[in-house]
């Protein structure tokens, strides 16, 4: 085997050595288009380098089997001029010196492929090591996401029993309220007073009609509702928003709704108290 082809066999082996490094990581890395790209562009440089690499050895071989032809014409005109002198054939040295300068380039040769070959294992164990690295990046980014959801739902939790709480706070309260107006109404006994509107502190009504942002409810000014007032809106134990007073009759007002957390409906209850100026 010559030297011209030993310099193509261990170009052929680079290129193989590449392009099998590459073709492996494209049918295992997944679909990640920023480490996708970042890799190619490793990849590119460390081809560039085995390119430029591969380039530099050729030349040098080139020059050196330059220089042994050269070297073998020099012998070849030595030898001619020492067979017309009729001296002594130096064959037999000039051939062990050429011998001794190919096998002197065949080991720097061998000496070029192990370090390729080095360079190769170390590019593979990067790649592996990007690849770890990205699994784990994957995985903190799950877990993140996860616990983002979970710490969500919690506070969508907590809001709706804070919710829960002020909304059977209002009902103790009102029914606190309806306590002492009865035990007024039973000390006071025979007065024949009435409540009138000054005394609508527990006022409470339902909602009649929802139109859009508008909506009526079942009392008026004869229950002490005020324009301007602002009515908290519930369903059951939830908190549906307010309604603030725009207009009102003597038994039916009608406003805006604001602050709504949920839709308001025909048959949801209103109340003062907690009212908003």
């Amino acid at each position: 085997m010559n030297i011209l082809t030993k310099i193509c066999v261990v170009i052929l082996l680079v290129l193989v050595l590449f392009a099998s490094i590459v073709f492996t990581t494209m049918a295992t890395v997944p679909q990640n288009w920023r480490g996708r790209y970042q890799q190619e562009q490793q990849r590119r440089l460390l081809s560039d380098q085995a390119v430029r690499f591969a380039k530099l050895l050729s030349a040098r071989q080139a020059e050196e089997l330059r220089d042994a032809e050269k070297r073998a014409n020099d012998l070849a005109t030595e030898l001619a001029d020492a067979k017309k002198d009729k001296v002594a054939d130096p064959t037999q040295t000039m051939v062990a010196e050429f011998k001794l300068q190919l096998d002197t380039a065949n080991a720097r040769l061998a000496e070029l492929q192990l370090n390729v070959e080095a360079m190769a294992k170390r590019n593979e164990r990067l790649s592996e090591q990007l690849d770890e690295g990205r699994k784990t990046v994957a995985g903190l980014q799950k877990e993140n996401r996860r616990s983002a959801g979970e710490i969500t739902q919690l506070l969508g939790k907590v809001d709706r029993a804070v919710l829960v709480v002020a909304a059977l706070q209002r009902q103790l309260n009102d029914r606190d309220e309806r306590i002492k107006d009865l035990e007024t109404q039973v000390v006071g006994g025979g007065t024949g007073k009435k409540a009138g509107p000054s005394a609508a502190a527990g006022l409470s009504g339902t909602i009649k009609r929802v139109k859009g942002e508008l909506a009526s409810i079942n009392i008026g000014s004869a229950q002490g509702v005020v324009r301007g007032q602002k009515l908290l809106i519930y369903r059951n134990a939830n908190f549906v928003g307010y309604l603030r007073i725009d207009d009102v009759d003597q038994g039916e007002s009608a406003g805006t709704i604001v602050d709504k957390q949920l839709d308001p409906v025909a048959g949801d209850k209103v109340t003062s108290r907690d009212q908003l100026k």
